[in-house]
C-alpha cells in the first residue's frame, strides 16, 4: 500500500503541474461564472421590464365593472315576464355585489377570502339558510378577521358532515387544508399566495387520489408505491407552506436558477476534464516512451495503473468539492434569495436538507456518472493506446448517450432495455426523487421506473468489467 500511496502522490503532481489540467479548471470555473452571468441578465431584464409594467398600469375598473353589473341586473329585474326563482337569484348577486363595493372586495378574484365570504353569504341565501351564519359572514367582513373566516369554513364544513353531504375522511382532508391557511394566512394576502395554492391543490388533489384509491393525473389504481407518493407530497407541501420554502417551478428565484443552471455547466465541463485527463494516462505514457521508465522499476504494473486510476478519482472529487461550495458562494454574494434546499420525508416525518449540505451531496450525486465515463476512456486509453480516439469517443458518447436512449426507448419496449447502462445514469434523480428542476442527463422511460440500487449494480458491473478489460490489458501486454 506505500508504494501505491507514493505512486499516487507522484502521479497528483504529475497531473496538477500540467498546463492543460490548469486550463481545464480555469474552463470549469468560467462555466460557472457564465451561468452566473446569463441568470443575472435574466433577473436584470426582467425587473427592467417588471418596472416597466408596473410604470404603465392604469388602476384597476373593477368598480366601474361591479357597478355596471349592478345597473344591468336592476334593470332586468323591471321585466315583467321573470320568473319568481330567476328573480330572487338575480336580487342575491346584486346584494353580493353591492357588499363588494361597500366593502372595497374585488369579486372577481379568486385567491381573495374577502371574495370566497361573498360568495358564502350568495350560496347560504340561495340555500335559504339562518340568517344567524349571514350576519356573522358580514361581521367578519366588517372587522376584518381572517381567522373568524376559518372558523366559520370549519363550521360550514362541520353541518355539512352532519348533514352527510361529505363524508367524514373529506372533512378530516377539508380540515387538514383549513387548518395550513389558517396559520400561514394564505388568501389573507392575495400577491403572496400563488405557489402556496398551487402546493395546496396538490395537497387536495393527492387527499382525494388517497381517498378513492385512483389516481387522478392518471386515472391508474393506486400502488403501494404511488400511494406512499400522495402520502409523502402531502407531508412535504405541508412542510414547505409551514417554513416557507415555495417550490422553484412556481417562483422566480434567481438563486435557484442559477445553482441548477451552474451546476448543469460545471458537471459537463468536469465531465470533459476528467475524459481528456483519463484519455491520456496510458496512451500518452506509451506515445512519449516514458511508460518505459515505469516498467524499469520494481513497481508492478497493476499498482501503477491503480495509482493513476485513484489520481482521475481524486481529481473529480477535488474539483466536484471545490465548485459546490464555490456554487453556494457565489449564490449568497450576489443573490439576496434562499438557496435550493431539499424537502423529503424520513419516517413518515417531513425533513429537509440545508442548501451547502443539498448542493455538494447533489454534485457528488451527479458525478457518479462522469466516474463511468472516466473509467471507460482510462480503459480506452489502455486498450487502443491512442488518445485522440480514447478522448473523443469516450466525449461522443458522453455527449450522445442521452439522444441515443431517448430514441432506443422510444421505439423498443422491452426488459432488457434496463440493463443498458446509459439508462441507469441519472442516479442524482434516484438519490433525491422530490428534486426540482432536475437537469438529468438521460432520457427514457426505463431510467425513472428502476430503483437505485438496480441503477447502482448495472454501472457496479459495468465498471467491474472497464477495470478486469484495463488491468489484463495493462499486465499482459508488451509496452518496452
Amino acid at each position: 500500500m506505500n508504494k501505491i500511496y507514493k505512486l499516487f502522490i507522484d502521479e497528483n503532481i504529475k497531473t496538477w503541474k500540467k498546463f492543460s489540467t490548469k486550463l481545464l479548471i480555469v474552463v470549469i470555473i468560467l462555466a460557472l461564472i457564465g451561468a452566473l452571468g446569463l441568470v443575472k441578465v435574466m433577473e436584470y431584464y426582467d425587473s427592467k421590464n417588471s418596472e416597466d409594467n408596473y410604470s404603465i398600469e392604469i388602476k384597476d375598473n373593477w368598480k366601474e365593472s361591479v357597478e355596471s353589473e349592478i345597473k344591468t341586473y336592476k334593470a332586468t329585474l323591471l321585466n315583467e315576464d321573470l320568473d319568481e326563482e330567476s328573480s330572487l337569484s338575480i336580487k342575491n348577486e346584486i346584494e353580493r355585489l353591492e357588499l363588494a363595493l361597500k366593502y372595497d372586495i374585488n369579486p372577481y378574484s379568486r385567491n381573495n377570502w374577502k371574495s370566497e365570504i361573498l360568495n358564502e353569504i350568495q350560496s347560504e341565501r340561495a340555500n335559504n339558510n339562518s340568517e344567524e351564519r349571514i350576519k356573522k359572514l358580514e361581521e367578519i367582513l366588517e372587522k376584518n378577521n381572517f381567522k373568524d373566516y376559518i372558523e366559520i369554513k370549519k363550521q360550514i364544513e362541520k353541518d355539512n358532515l352532519d348533514l352527510k353531504i361529505i363524508t367524514e375522511e373529506e372533512y378530516n382532508d377539508k380540515i387538514v387544508i383549513l387548518d395550513l391557511k389558517g396559520r400561514n394566512e394564505i388568501g389573507k394576502e392575495e400577491e403572496k399566495t400563488y405557489w402556496r395554492n398551487m402546493l395546496i391543490y396538490e395537497i387536495e388533489e393527492a387527499q382525494q387520489s388517497l381517498r378513492t384509491g385512483l389516481d387522478t393525473v392518471t386515472n391508474k389504481l393506486l400502488t403501494v408505491e404511488t400511494k406512499k407518493e400522495k402520502e409523502d407530497t402531502i407531508k412535504m407541501n405541508i412542510y414547505k407552506i409551514d417554513h416557507n420554502i415555495p417550490p422553484t417551478s412556481y417562483t422566480d428565484n434567481y438563486r435557484v436558477m442559477f445553482e441548477t443552471l451552474g451546476q448543469g455547466f460545471v458537471i459537463a465541463v468536469i465531465a470533459i476534464s476528467a475524459i481528456v485527463i483519463a484519455g491520456g494516462e496510458i496512451s500518452t505514457e506509451v506515445s512519449t516512451g516514458t511508460i518505459k521508465f515505469w516498467a524499469l522499476t520494481p513497481n508492478k504494473r497493476w499498482k501503477i495503473l491503480t495509482a493513476k486510476l485513484l489520481s482521475v478519482l481524486f481529481y473529480i472529487v477535488v474539483i466536484t468539492l471545490i465548485m459546490s461550495i464555490l456554487t453556494v458562494a457565489l449564490g449568497e454574494i450576489f443573490f439576496n434569495s434562499n438557496g435550493s434546499e431539499y424537502v423529503y420525508v424520513d419516517n413518515g416525518e417531513a425533513k429537509t436538507i440545508g442548501n451547502l449540505a443539498y448542493m455538494i451531496s447533489s454534485y457528488f450525486a451527479k458525478i457518479i456518472s462522469v466516474v463511468i465515463f472516466a473509467l471507460f476512456a482510462i480503459m480506452l486509453s489502455v486498450v487502443t493506446r491512442n488518445t485522440a480516439v480514447a478522448v473523443s469517443f469516450s466525449v461522443a458518447t458522453y455527449m450522445g448517450n442521452g439522444i441515443f436512449m431517448m430514441i432506443i426507448n422510444q421505439f423498443v419496449k422491452k426488459d432488457w432495455v434496463k440493463f443498458v447502462p446509459f439508462n441507469n445514469l441519472n442516479i442524482a434523480e434516484k438519490i433525491f426523487p422530490y428534486m426540482d428542476n432536475p437537469m438529468s442527463m438521460t432520457t427514457g422511460s426505463f431510467a425513472t421506473s428502476t430503483s437505485l440500487w438496480f441503477s447502482l449494480a448495472v454501472l457496479g458491473v459495468c465498471a467491474v468489467l472497464m477495470l478486469v478489460t484495463m488491468y489484463d490489458s495493462f499486465n499482459h501486454r508488451d509496452i518496452i
